[in-house]
């Protein structure tokens, strides 16, 4: 099995998208520090509502330079936004990670 296989992350081809959706995130809290919640225009309501959570692409590995993970402890990243395999970058929400390509289990899983 290959990565792309089990998660669907941006490829190239996608991130100046990925980027503007982004943007508009930020953006669109920044309003709402700035105006409050009055500021706020939406015709969607969600009624009968509960919070939950859903499963995310993620990376799982060993970790070094990582300021919360010691040197060579297994850790999993935060929500996985972007890979280029053949750059040996990955973008989570938090940081970039360069990948490995030595150690990559991500050819051979089965």
């Amino acid at each position: 099995m290959k990565f792309n296989d089990l998660v669907s992350v941006a490829p190239e081809t996608q991130l100046p998208e990925l980027v503007a959706r982004l943007r508009d995130l930020a953006t669109a809290l920044e309003d709402f520090v700035r105006f409050g919640p009055a500021a706020i225009e939406t015709d969607v309501t969600i009624s009968d509502w509960v919070a939950a959570k859903r499963a995310v692409p993620v990376l799982v590995g060993k970790m070094n330079g990582h300021p919360n993970i010691k040197d060579g402890k297994v850790g999993a990243t935060t929500e996985l936004f972007y890979v280029d395999q053949s750059a040996g970058l990955a973008r989570t929400f938090n940081r970039w990670y360069k990948l490995d390509p030595a150690l990559s289990l991500s050819g051979n899983l089965q």
